[in-house]
């Protein structure tokens, strides 16, 4: 190689090192130094744009984008922060945003790493830390009385100078403001603006630099505080506290909701929201509770809104379509009659185990099985048949025939069938029967019966379609708005009196010398005096809830809608007071029935209840059975202690071996409707007749064979105990 080619050679390797040794060019930044301006302390600014440009012709890498400095906490990238390739005559946009922890100028520095630019590249922050933007968190009271004098109101929250201010909106005119700290400031509202109801709003501003405002209202309410709903709008007794809110008009501040006139612990949420908190002490004892809303001075109290602590109740529904329901003391058990419509076990009585809800057997009965009744001592069960006009006594337990009672019919015309059957309560063999020849919605005579003979003297004067024995010689029949009093000797019955308009409703019940309307009505027809009146509504289409009495647990029960209780249940009276004590709610129960549907209201044992749900008079609606057991709602709820029983007599003091089943009176005292007798160690059916009787229904299993029983009575808690032993002796 000749010198010129060498040197040739090496000028061109020279340029060409030369060539990559040239140093990276560094990106430009705008804005340089990057100002924020002012901004409230605490706030944070708008986002600034940041431009990291490429002037070169190759691309640039950027490593890092970090802001160091000792106020570097107040500034920070605000998403994508440019790292990465920015190609040849291009730009990355970025963003940064600075939120002030002190007043006063604040400074740091951006600094930006790239590959192969020894030294980073560092931009200038500057930003100024302003007035902070005020917080308000409440205001103290949070509603005014309308038409009340200047007002001082106490604004809390956070960032308050001695230079806030306090203005009513869309107002220029500044409110007489107090610093208290920065925590706490006081204006004053005008009387002026004070003249009408609804919101006022207000706000707070802190002066330049920075400051800004921060927006409030108060309610300005008249003192009159209003209820207009519950939620819930029940509790059952016996559950633990619960908070009940109260939605309303009115409230102030400091408001109070009375539960029976005695204040509860209450928390104010707004001027139409309450809560308050009842202990577990007031939601122990099933009651109708008057709830009222009470306001501060000058303020008033709120009407009455009435909350329900309910009754505990066990709901079991079977799906019978029961023309009728009667309950066995002796057996524990319920009949029901079913009509042929229900097939295979149709035109039957069904037995029923209330307790468990179980159907443990069902018996022929007949042609159409609907009304029922049974004897006192359960040894005959009486069925209407009303496929062939006449009535069928079954001898119990086996329910095998005994004798059919024809009712007759008119010439060329359907039979007559039974609208209603009753037993004389001292003579087994001897039944009244109230005659029809539709079986919905008519009314008849009342014949008598002993045995299959027709007893001469009927009543026929008067129309009646349902009857109860008050006695061995008397008994009371009925239909709408018409009371009648029989006579009842041993040739039938004889018409004595009759009461019009005094007891009204669909149906009536008689217990313990007095009748029971549905529509609410007590009368007495020994005096013949309306003794009053219980308020229980009417429920769809003007038809009354079924009404039950129970005079020895002073209890009147009505059944459907009252006006304590605007859903499906059972509101307890007071018999003597004529007042509601409590309700069981019912309103899981969701048939989708006109709710004077029901029929057949009567209790079982000592805490059941049974009814029947049907369509109205006349429809095809299929039936139900619903079975109700609470531990309370057939007792009379006391705070005092119950006392020890005790046992002294019985009648009869002696029963004969193999005798079927008798009633047995046991009296001493300090019984209650709570009392649970014992025979031989075990509970046995009975019921509380006063506080010095019990009824014990004795079986004929009990008295099968020679001995002594031993009977006590345990009263339940709080207090009670068992009593003494009564020697029973089976000769």
């Amino acid at each position: 190689m000749n010198w010129k080619l060498r040197v040739a050679v090496v000028c061109a390797c020279l340029l060409l090192t030369g060539t990559f040794a040239l140093a990276a060019v560094p990106v430009a930044v705008f804005p340089n130094p990057i100002q924020f301006g002012t901004v409230p302390l605490n706030s944070s600014g708008s986002p600034v744009p940041v431009f990291l440009s490429n002037t070169s012709t190759t691309a640039v890498t950027v490593t890092n984008t970090t802001i160091t400095g000792t106020s570097s906490g107040n500034f920070a990238l605000d998403g994508y922060s440019c790292v990465g390739t920015i190609s040849a005559n291009q730009s990355c946009e970025m963003y940064m945003t600075f939120t002030p922890s002190a007043m006063g100028n604040v400074t740091a520095s951006l600094v930006i790493a790239e590959t192969g630019v020894t030294t980073a590249i560092t931009i200038p922050l500057q930003a100024t830390g302003g007035n902070p933007i005020p917080t308000i968190t409440s205001l103290s009271p949070p509603t005014l009385y309308l038409n009340s004098a200047t007002t001082t109101v106490t604004i809390n929250g956070s960032g308050f100078l001695s230079s806030s201010a306090v203005f009513l909106q869309n107002s220029n005119t500044r409110l007489p403001t107090t610093f208290v700290s920065a925590t706490q400031i006081k204006t004053q509202i005008p009387d002026t603006v004070l003249s009408s109801a609804g919101q006022l709003s207000l706000y707070v501003t802190n002066p330049p630099p920075g400051g800004g405002p921060a927006f409030t209202s108060v309610q300005v309410i008249a003192p009159d505080p209003g209820i207009n709903e519950l939620s819930p709008t029940s509790i059952v007794a016996g559950t633990p506290s619960e908070p009940i809110l109260i939605n309303g008009e009115n409230f102030m501040s400091g408001a109070k909701v009375q539960w029976n006139g005695t204040s509860i612990p209450t928390t104010y949420v707004s001027s139409t929201q309450l809560q308050a908190q009842p202990t577990t002490a007031e939601l122990a004892i099933p009651g109708i509770i008057q709830l009222t809303v009470t306001n501060p001075f000058p303020g008033t109290i709120s009407p009455t809104a009435t909350f329900n602590v309910t009754y505990s109740i066990k709901i079991t529904v079977l799906d019978l379509p029961a023309n009728d329901l009667v309950w066995d003391p002796f057996a524990q058990v319920i009949y029901a009659s079913l009509p042929s419509s229900d097939g295979p076990t149709g035109n039957s009585i069904a037995v029923i185990n209330p307790s468990t809800g179980a159907v443990t057997a069902t018996f022929f009965a007949g042609s159409e099985p609907t009304k029922l009744a049974l004897d006192s001592t359960s040894k005959y069960l009486y069925v209407g048949l009303n496929g062939n006009g006449s009535i069928q006594r079954l001898n119990l337990p086996s329910f095998t025939p005994d004798i059919d009672i024809p009712l007759g019919h008119p010439q060329n015309s359907a039979p007559y069938i039974a609208a209603a059957i009753a037993v004389s309560p001292t003579n087994s063999h001897t039944i009244a029967t109230a005659i029809t020849q539709s079986a919905c919605c008519s009314s008849g005579a009342l014949e008598f019966f002993t045995d299959s003979t027709k007893l001469a003297n009927s009543v026929t004067a008067q129309q009646i379609n349902q009857i109860a024995f008050a006695s061995g010689t008397t008994l009371f029949g009925y239909i709408p708005n018409t009371l009648s009093q029989v006579a009842v000797a041993a040739t039938g019955g004889t018409l004595t009196q009759t009461w019009n308009g005094l007891v009204t409703g669909n149906t009536f019940q008689y217990s313990g010398g007095l009748i029971f309307g549905s529509s609410g009505q007590e009368f007495n027809p020994a005096t013949g005096l309306l003794l009053g009146t219980y308020d229980v509504g009417n429920t769809c289409c003007g038809s009354n809830p079924e009404i039950l009495s129970n005079a020895t647990l002073n209890r009147v029960f009505a059944l459907g809608q009252t006006p304590f209780f605007n859903s499906f249940g059972i509101t307890s009276y007071s018999l003597s007071q004529f007042t509601p004590v409590a309700v069981a709610s019912l309103s899981e129960l969701n048939f989708g029935f006109n709710p004077g549907s029901t029929s057949k209201f009567m209790q079982w044992g000592t805490n059941g209840l049974a009814f029947i749900v049907a369509g109205a008079c006349c429809s095809n609606t299929s039936t139900q059975v619903v079975l109700l057991e609470s531990p309370t709602l057939l007792l009379a709820a006391s705070k005092n202690l119950s006392p020890v029983p005790v046992l002294k007599s019985s009648s009869p003091a002696i029963a004969t071996h193999g005798a079927g089943n008798f009633r047995l009176a046991v009296r001493g005292s300090g019984f209650s409707p709570g009392s649970v007798v014992t025979w031989n160690g075990k509970a046995h059916s009975a019921s509380y007749v006063s506080p010095t009787e019990m009824t014990v229904y004795v079986t004929a299993a009990a008295v099968a064979s020679t001995g002594t029983a031993k009977i006590a009575v345990k009263n339940p808690t709080p207090g009670g105990g068992k009593s003494n032993i009564l020697a029973f002796t089976i000769k």
